[in-house]
């Protein structure tokens, strides 16, 4: 087995792993009724689609992967800090 066909499957299961996440994060966000836990879970979300993203990087690798994955951790950090803001309702 050659490195190139080992990583490609090993990103392989790690895709398949993040979309059942993925689908398990979306059907308790439809059926919860807790809006602090539904700001956790969107968080939870959008980091799983992140890592979603970066395994569809490695198999296509394009030049803007890398940057978009920048974005996504930056965003990530906002987007945390703005869910605190829903739970709390404004209050600092």
């Amino acid at each position: 087995m050659t490195p190139t066909s080992l990583l490609w499957t090993l990103v392989g299961i790690a895709t398949a792993i993040i979309v059942l996440s993925l689908l398990t994060l979306l059907w308790r966000a439809v059926t919860t009724h807790n809006d602090a836990r539904r700001a956790i879970l969107s968080d939870m979300i959008f980091i799983t689609m992140a890592g979603l993203f970066l395994c569809h990087g490695i198999f296509y690798r394009t030049a803007i992967s890398f940057e978009v994955s920048l974005f996504t951790g930056l965003f990530g950090a906002l987007s945390t800090a703005a869910y605190a803001r829903i739970i709390t309702r404004g209050r600092r």
